[in-house]
């Protein structure tokens, strides 16, 4: 009785200290009562959006977007986080307010991040006081803390990221006898669901560590069973992402997301100043140059998950830095421009695997005292990397009860005529899509490229979607299929309509299907139809996949269902047992 007493005590402080810091960073934003508009936000506010009218309506479409992003039926979801989507729709639904949701989720990613980041250091050996530090450090980080000022969807696969790195120590330590399939699959698979350019990230480490623990275990056999079980399951568990991704492109040529001219000024370096985007920052620099310095100089002493944490995070640090030459590598794999964007994300997964691994170095030192006078400066650092944190925060929070309500503007569209307290009072309206009305943003990312190539994506899709001059009505019928009104002056009169079409759309004009092949498309996909009717003219717009059906779909559901379970019920079995 004594030990589950004990042990619950524990884990109530640990949770405690988490919780309290995780609270005191929204602080700002509850005592502000302010809404965050930042540079990503209009973005993910509409994919959010449009799930959560799928949860209130009823009215379930995969692929199509019939409530965000101007009901253009356009596919972003489908290609982006889908499963993450749904589930922050689902609590714009619970909340119904786009500041409370903005604190909660900012709330869970601080809580998350932190949770799982004491998790990791102690699986890395590392003591309780050190876990705690190192989960503060990585909490009140930069990218982190950059869903809070910007809605940065990288955050999120940042804050996950320990959970991999758990898995992957599995591999090399115990003969993997500790790694299970079920839960290495529905690690990947969440990432996966999260955000693909962290999933892939993700993947690339747990490389890293099969192939060393391949090679220094005797059950070669079994962790390769393993790994190829766990890599079946999260094909189940993810068909509706890569499904998705066959059936829109291999059928469609997609605008990419933005295409970054120059990688090399889109670096991260240490520094001696304040993090900044570019600069890490001077407290976060020494914790790394130390962290590697102990790797070469007593390299021997360390033991092998160390080793494999401390290198792999020196190779994402360089890997973010300007050592790189990205004028070059993006010159010979221009893919890179488009996909990766920003070699400065290779930090945020350096921070995970040098901060484990330097909790785990100081709580090895061979002196009590030497420890105790690290755990000092570790708190001193972790302190003012909080204030940095919590002063940036607070400084987004404010801008919103200023005269520009907006933290960042760029490529945004604001209907002509609203003034700043309109357009607060929409966003804090009951009438959630309010907002997303009066203020837009051009975003091109996966519409289709299928025939004319535009010179300038944005001010096209500003044409098309945002400012198009011509009154009609959407809405969405049962089917989850988009549908257009409008008043014709005369029969075959022409009307660029603002939708989306893809090869793979489905059309109906008054009743009659017509062949998307012979419709006049912009360089948006945006049709050109001819009006058959005077008066009224319906034009019904969904998307039909072979692939992804309700079917499979439904057994998505069922295999995360299923296997969350199951994962739940054996660590309450465990935990039990580690109580008897």
């Amino acid at each position: 009785m004594g030990n589950k007493f004990s042990y619950f005590k524990n884990q109530g402080i640990i949770f405690s200290l988490i919780f309290s810091v995780s609270l005191l960073l929204v602080l700002p934003q509850i005592l502000n009562h302010s809404l965050v508009l930042g540079s990503d936000s209009l973005f993910h506010f509409n994919r959010v959006y449009d799930t959560y009218m799928q949860f209130k309506t009823g009215n379930f479409s995969y692929f199509q977007t019939n409530y965000g992003f101007q009901q253009g039926g356009r596919i972003v979801n489908a290609l982006y986080g889908p499963g993450f989507a749904y589930l922050l729709g689902g609590l714009l639904l619970i909340v119904h307010s786009w500041i409370k949701f903005q604190i909660i989720s900012n709330f869970l990613i601080f809580f998350i991040s932190g949770y799982l980041m004491y998790i990791l250091s102690r699986e890395m050996a590392s003591t309780k006081r050190i876990s705690l530090l190192t989960a503060t450090f990585f909490m009140t980080s930069l990218w982190i803390t950059r869903w809070s000022t910007e809605q940065n969807f990288m955050a999120w696969g940042i804050a996950l990221m320990p959970l991999v790195v758990i898995m992957a120590l599995k591999m090399i330590k115990n003969n993997a006898e500790d790694l299970r399939i079920i839960p290495l699959a529905l690690v990947v698979s969440l990432m996966i669901q999260v955000h693909l350019l962290s999933a892939l990230m993700s993947i690339g480490v747990l490389i890293v560590f099969f192939i060393v623990g391949f090679i220094q275990t005797n059950k070669k056999r079994q962790l390769v069973l393993k790994c190829i079980w766990a890599s079946l399951l999260s094909l189940v568990l993810t068909f509706n992402v890569w499904g998705a991704m066959l059936d829109v492109m291999t059928k469609n040529q997609l605008y990419p997301p933005y295409d970054n001219p120059d990688m090399a000024e889109s670096t991260m370096n240490l520094s001696a100043g304040d993090p900044t985007l570019t600069q890490i920052g001077l407290v976060i620099s020494i914790i790394f140059v130390l962290q590697i310095l102990w790797l070469f100089m007593k390299r021997d002493q360390l033991p092998l998950t160390n080793k494999v944490v401390t290198i792999l995070g020196l190779l994402f640090l360089i890997l973010a830095s300007n050592i790189m030459p990205w004028t070059e590598i993006a010159a010979v794999i221009p893919q890179l421009q488009r996909f990766l964007q920003f070699p400065r994300r290779f930090e945020g997964f350096a921070s995970v695997l040098l901060l484990a691994g330097f909790g785990a170095t100081l709580s090895t030192l061979p002196f009590k005292d030497s420890r105790k006078y690290c755990e000092f400066l570790l708190l001193a650092g972790s302190l003012s990397i909080g204030v940095q944190a919590y002063s940036e925060i607070n400084k987004s929070n404010q801008i919103w009860n200023n005269q520009q309500p907006l933290a960042s503007a760029e490529n945004v569209n604001v209907i002509k005529g609203m003034s700043n307290k309109q357009i607060t009072h929409a966003f804090t309206s009951s009438k959630l899509g309010a907002g997303l009305d009066l203020v837009t943003k051009a975003t091109p990312d996966y519409l289709p490229n299928n025939r004319v190539t535009s010179r300038d994506p944005y001010v096209d899709y500003k044409r098309d979607m945002i400012i198009n001059k011509f009154k009609v009505n959407k809405t969405v019928d049962k089917h989850g299929d988009l549908t257009i009104r409008w008043n014709a002056i005369k029969k075959g009169e022409s009307i660029s309509l603002p939708v989306v079409i893809y090869n793979g759309s489905t059309l109906k004009l008054n009743g009659k299907k017509i062949n998307p092949k012979k419709i006049r498309l912009s360089t948006m996909g945006s049709p050109t139809i001819q009006s058959t009717n005077v008066d009224t003219n319906v034009l019904t717009v969904g998307y039909k996949s072979t692939m992804v059906t309700k079917l499979r779909l439904l057994i998505v559901v069922l295999t995360w269902v299923v296997s969350s379970l199951w994962a739940v019920g054996r660590m309450i079995v465990r935990c039990k047992n580690k109580l008897d």
